[in-house]
């Protein structure tokens, strides 16, 4: 496994305050959901650099119901976070 690696970065504080949120209900640390979403968000990203227009509003469609659905089993604990 890849070592982990700090990254900071600045927000607004709104959208601070969302991801807070999102964490509490995920019962998850902020860090790790910040971390997923930007895995998540990264490799969807790459790979709309391979495809056009319409195929990339079709990924945006399922990645946003994909982490809708991940989201609820994170926090059902079906599964463990990333």
């Amino acid at each position: 496994m890849a070592k982990d690696e700090t990254i900071t970065f600045r927000c607004p504080k709104e959208v601070a305050d969302r991801l807070n949120r999102l964490a509490e209900k995920a019962d998850i640390p902020r860090s790790r959901l910040v971390g997923n979403i930007i895995d998540e968000v990264s490799k969807d990203l790459e790979n709309c650099g391979k495809v056009g227009l319409l195929q990339f509003t079709i990924i945006i469609r399922d990645m946003k119901k994909n982490l809708s659905i991940w989201a609820k089993k994170v926090k059902s604990k079906e599964i463990e976070p990333l």
